[in-house]
Parts: C-alpha cells; structure tokens; sequence
C-alpha cells in the first residue's frame, strides 16, 4: 500500500486516482480519506490525491505536538514522494483550514485552494462548541460514537454501505491524535494572512449552514481572487450529501480559474 515516511518517521497513507491536474483532497479530523469516496468520478479529468492525516484512517500515529504546520508538511511530503511540483488543494471543514495553511507555507506549490464549509478562525459560539464537544468525546475515548455520529451525518438515509464504512474508517482514528487535532483547529487563526494567498480560491457553503456565513464576508474582504457558492438545500456535508453538485462547482471552477490561467 502507499505509504510516505513523513516528520518523526510517521507513515502516511495516500492513495492517487486518475490523470490530469493534481487534486488533493484534505478531510476533517477524524473522518480519513473515505470522506471523499463520492468524488472518483471526478478522476476522469483530475489526478485525485486522498491522504488519511496522521493517525487519522491506515496513517500512523505519534505523540507529537498535532499543528496545522505539521499536518500541511505532510502534505506536501504526499506530493514530493509523487513527485508533483503543483496541486489544486481542496479543503473540507477543518480541513481547510490545513488548506489554507498549505498554501500560505507553500505558495509555489498551489495553483488554486478549494475549500468547503471552511473557516479562517473559530470565532462563533455554535462551531467553537462543536469543537468542544468533539474534544470531550475523544478525552472520553468515545471513537464509537464519534464514529457513528460523524458516518450518519454524511449520509443519506438509504446509505448503509457507505455509512457504514465510513464509520469504521473513522473508528481507526487514533483518539489522542484527533483530541489534539480538534485542539489545534480551535485554536488555528489565519485571519491576518488571508490576504498573502494570490492563487483562485473558491468558497463551498450549504445555503442551511447559516452559522458558517460570516466567514464568506471574512474571506471576501482578504482574498484577491475568491469565488463563492452556496449549495440550495445544503447543510453542512456538502462534499457526500451534495456529490454530484459539489463535484460539477468544483470541475466549472477549475475549467474557468485554472485551465484558464494555465493556458494564458
């Protein structure tokens, strides 16, 4: 299986799909590289690269300090054992917040940042709970029911196979690691240096998840080139819920912003 020695010689899994322009997909703490099952079909145009963090999935874990630093070096290292000098970085909740520090630690290696239902800080009381609350069940050394309540809200009713296993990827997660990471995510600012990214950068938001809309005015006043969609009938779990929805945003952005760009 595909594995990268990445710092503290931790084993990081990645798995690479298709050809075309590289796509890297970054899940939430917790959730691994299953989140993003429903966008394969996205490999008919786009190298996909799925990476399960450290400790999170089939990666190793360690008792290192978890920073959203160390987590984009992993990364990076996924793309320099695949020997890619330039990826399309695509973010999901929290995940984009590993995104956004990717792009501003490795400014020449991104040609574009996609990121759903992400933040640049926790600063409302609704997602700083929710970060709590996923703190105090890791501490509990409750991954079961983590598991259970992350995999039933990604999907659909009739989605048992997929709901399923999802659940027991996620019930790989090494507890410790993803306290830290829950950790390090509500504590993660890059605020201040939104306005260092150059790259396109498109904005994914369900139209329900109405206490993630202030970011979109946050980013908007610090990016210079931002896009952004909201999904109609959409919460939060856009990327599984809304696949096909979400994976045509991302192919019209990438055909207008980065083949664009490229070819000019």
């Amino acid at each position: 299986m595909p594995y990268v020695q990445c710092r503290y010689e931790r084993a990081v899994y990645y798995e690479s799909k298709g050809k075309g322009t590289p796509l890297v997909f970054i899940h939430p703490p917790g959730m691994g590289y299953k989140t993003f099952y429903k966008q394969l079909p996205l490999a008919k145009d786009y190298q996909l690269i799925f990476v399960d963090l450290r400790g999170n999935g089939k990666s190793e874990a360690g008792k290192e300090r978890i920073t959203m630093s160390l987590l984009a070096e992993d990364i990076k290292q996924v793309l320099d054992e695949l020997k890619i000098d330039q990826a399309i970085i695509l973010g999901y909740s929290n995940g984009g917040s590993i995104a956004q520090e990717f792009v501003l630690s490795y400014p020449e290696r991104a040609i574009a940042l996609i990121m759903s239902g992400s933040f640049p800080e926790v600063n409302n009381f609704i997602l700083r709970n929710e970060f709590k609350l996923g703190i105090w069940a890791t501490e509990l050394n409750a991954i079961n029911l983590v598991a259970n309540v992350l995999a039933t809200a990604h999907c659909k009713k009739h989605e048992t196979a997929f709901r399923h296993e999802l659940a027991e990827h996620i019930k790989r997660t090494n507890p410790d690691v993803l306290s830290r990471m829950y950790k390090a995510g509500l504590q993660y600012r890059s605020t201040e240096h939104l306005h260092e990214i150059k790259v396109p950068v498109l904005l994914i938001y369900g139209s329900l998840s109405f206490y993630l809309h202030h970011y979109i005015d946050m980013f908007k006043k610090r990016l210079e080139d931002v896009t952004v969609v909201l999904v109609e009938k959409a919460t939060h779990q856009v990327p599984t819920k809304h696949a096909q929805e979400f994976n045509c945003i991302i192919k019209s952005f990438i055909e207008k912003k980065v083949n664009v760009q490229t070819s000019s």
